[in-house]
């Protein structure tokens, strides 16, 4: 059974949090991301990017409709954010999209409000239904039925379009590809994929080539990043 609370000294690393302030902290609601790399709305809203100073102020705003998540309208306060999820707050013109650093902490990086528009998501699975349809899983939850499912492969990462929810661009995981590591020694880096074997990806940053897991790799362009680092 999941709990309904966490202490803040037993959340994760990845939360950029006061440990030793208050005894408990906002658990967010299940979702599709681990919980090292979600975080509530709330938190997100007070901690990362200090729009409010309370969570009162937090719930005001998702009365009033003014907080989108991927384009949704967010009324709950522990709604969790993910991994490349955007949080859009159009009446107050702001717009950011989640990420983690090389410190392996989460951060909200600033976005036009075009890139707020779209997202980038990696697939996870692929799943044959009927009727000669596929369905590709993303590691968001979202799940995008193709006709042409031969030519995308688990470990590939698609742009959407979040008003529409349509694929707008394909990107494989290739030789070349634009990558971020989401876990492992590498974090948070950036870096050219420069070949896989099996289960490991071996990436160009920087003069040199470093090992890690494949599962690790998240595709994020293929000559240059389509979102913001």
């Amino acid at each position: 059974m999941v709990k309904l609370h966490l202490k803040r000294l037993s959340s994760p690393r990845t939360w950029p949090i006061k440990k030793k302030t208050l005894t408990f902290i906002a658990r967010p609601n299940p979702g599709p991301h681990k919980l090292e790399h979600q975080i509530p709305i709330t938190v997100f809203l007070r901690d990362l990017v200090s729009l409010v100073t309370t969570s009162k102020e937090v719930k005001q705003i998702l009365h009033n409709k003014d907080c989108f998540v991927d384009g949704v309208i967010c009324h709950d306060n522990k709604r969790p954010v993910g991994l490349m999820d955007v949080v859009s707050l159009p009446k107050a013109s702001e717009f950011y999209r989640l990420l983690i650093s090389k410190k392996n902490m989460l951060y909200a990086v600033k976005v036009s409000e075009k890139e707020s528009q779209m997202k980038v998501c990696k697939i996870a699975n692929k799943t044959s239904l009927k009727k000669g349809l596929q369905q590709l899983n993303a590691t968001d939850g979202r799940n995008f039925l193709v006709k042409d499912a031969k030519k995308y492969s688990v470990g590939d990462s698609v742009q959407i379009e979040l008003g529409s929810q349509k694929i707008i661009a394909h990107f494989p995981l290739v030789k070349g590809a634009q990558i971020l590591l989401t876990s492992g020694k590498y974090v948070g880096q950036e870096g050219v994929l420069d070949s896989v074997d099996h289960s490991t990806a071996f990436i160009k940053i920087g003069d040199s080539t470093i090992t890690t897991l494949k599962k690790f790799a998240f595709v994020v362009g293929t000559s240059k990043s389509v979102i913001t680092l």
